[in-house]
């Protein structure tokens, strides 16, 4: 975070396939998903190549799954859904698990804030900052949307 915030992070662009990134994001929580015997689904993004750096793109990835094991039920289903449209490539991951109240859409990317429902987790309110951060170097940004039974939240990077 101290990084981020120093400008010393150096974003290194390159035209590659979002596969590469997400995967390894996802190999980063499968042994927490499995504990909890929960599946990772990945659709879309095989074929997908987008202006990215795949380390910290990798990272902000990461802290959306992570907080989608930590939240979601045991036995349930993380989906990442990539689409890209004329004007952006979106990472969407979604889960059925705690959610968030009506009006902490846009306080859970705040540096610090944990969701108003999370109680036991482990955890100081950085991850979703620490993404938006990262996102918002690659020149995009991110957006959460409740569900009736978890959380969707979405990267937005230009195309």
């Amino acid at each position: 975070m101290a990084r981020l915030e120093q400008q010393m992070i150096q974003i290194k662009k390159t035209t590659d396939a979002l596969a590469d990134t997400i995967f390894s994001a996802v190999l980063l929580v499968q042994k927490a998903a499995e504990e909890k015997q929960m599946e990772v689904e990945v659709t879309g993004a095989e074929e997908t190549k987008v202006w990215h750096d795949g380390n910290w793109l990798g990272e902000a990835v990461y802290n959306l799954l992570d907080n989608s094991v930590k939240y979601a039920p045991e036995h349930s289903k993380i989906r990442v859904v990539v689409r890209q449209d004329e004007m952006y490539t979106r990472i969407v991951v979604s889960d059925d698990g705690i959610g968030i109240p009506e009006g902490e859409e846009n306080r859970i990317f705040q540096r610090f804030y944990r969701g108003s429902r999370v109680t036991g987790e482990p955890g100081f309110g950085l991850g979703l900052y620490i993404s938006r951060e990262i996102v918002t170097l690659h020149g995009g940004f991110m957006k959460a949307k409740r569900k009736e039974q978890g959380l969707e939240v979405a990267i937005f990077l230009p195309v």
